[in-house]
């Protein structure tokens, strides 16, 4: 079968591997749309620590079970797919931190996304397979993943129904916590950035935006919200100097959450008076986990978010390499991969 096979730095082939073999408790899937995320345009530039040359990348999948070996899995269904999933069992588990499992990667699909077929082993099988209604295509239902992790960056930071959100980036993952707080119930969304068709979208639903390349960030963000905090702020690009900005922004009783990957290297200035005083959170999320995903497929399946324009381009396996360089130049919004 054809895969995009990552090799390092800037290197990249598309190649013929071996189709996958499953076992018991497994499916097989055709690949039908694979989105790109940041991570894997981030990995491609300049590497990652996590994910070694020689990787099929790819993991906001959707496909078609063409094999099963799992009860309750049938040929034929359409299923939006988790890429992993937590055991279930391990001790941060047992405390909801899903994904922080102990053994996390240890049921993964197989190979990524960026292929033509994958293998779904049992316990993503069991909890990490929602079916597609036919009201929702197949590009759409790619963000299923992504919407995970900002539904589990939303829940974590303590998002409540009537508070106020700043979301800072307007990347594919601000954009789409902006629509994920707002069917949580946010009463008021405010989305920083400076990219102005990303910015455009933000603002046909958010309740206003800040062109960053244009206004100030700290005093735009509190004029907007009568020069008060937000309860819940997002920092949702990786620029370690927005820490401190986010902080400030930060209501009293709040909290920050550095969503976007910083380098392992960065170092930060906060203001431990204010986090003492004014009773804030900071804290990071990582992923998702999988009552995560099952309410990303639901609202997906739905049509619960306003997502019309989001995916502003779609692409062959042939095509990904420029995709990551449109991406990583701010060029329109999601790329999806389609293979169907």
């Amino acid at each position: 079968m054809k895969a995009f096979r990552y090799l390092g730095a800037r290197k990249a082939e598309l190649v013929e591997i071996p189709q996958p073999t499953i076992h018991e408790g497994e499916a097989l899937a055709r690949v039908l749309g694979c989105g790109i995320c940041a991570t894997d345009v981030k990995t491609f530039l300049r590497g990652h620590p996590l994910i070694p040359p020689g990787t099929v990348l790819g993991h906001e999948l959707v496909g078609e079970i063409v094999e099963s070996r799992a009860e309750g899995v049938q040929p034929g269904m359409r299923v939006m797919i988790a890429p992993y999933l937590g055991c279930g069992q391990c001790a941060l588990c047992r405390r909801g931190r899903y994904s922080l499992c102990e053994r996390l990667f240890e049921a993964a699909t197989e190979p990524g996304g960026f292929c033509e077929f994958v293998r779904i082993p049992p316990r993503i099988v069991a909890g990490g397979l929602h079916a597609l209604p036919p009201t929702l295509d197949t590009n759409t239902a790619t963000l299923a993943e992504p919407l995970a992790c900002c539904y589990h960056g939303l829940d974590v930071v303590g998002l409540r129904p009537g508070e106020s959100v700043l979301i800072i980036g307007d990347g594919p993952m601000g954009l789409l916590q902006t629509v994920a707080a707002r069917e949580m119930g946010a009463s008021r969304i405010i989305v920083a950035g400076k990219t102005p068709e990303r910015l455009a979208w933000a603002a046909a639903r958010a309740d206003a935006v800040i062109d960053v390349a244009r206004l100030d960030l700290r005093e735009t963000a509190l004029a907007l919200n009568a020069g008060r905090g937000y309860e819940r702020v997002m920092l949702s690009v990786a620029a370690p100097d927005l820490v401190e900005v986010g902080l400030a922004l930060t209501a009293r009783g709040g909290g920050l959450n550095v969503f976007a990957g910083l380098p392992r290297d960065a170092r930060l200035s906060v203001d431990p008076f204010k986090i003492h005083y004014d009773e804030v959170s900071l804290v990071g999320t990582f992923g998702f986990g999988g009552p995560d995903f099952a309410r990303a497929a639901r609202a997906l399946s739905a049509g619960a978010l306003d997502l019309r324009g989001f995916i502003t381009k779609t692409v062959g396996l042939d095509g990904i390499e420029a995709a990551f360089a449109e991406s990583a130049a701010y060029q329109g919004i999601k790329t999806v991969v389609n293979l169907a």
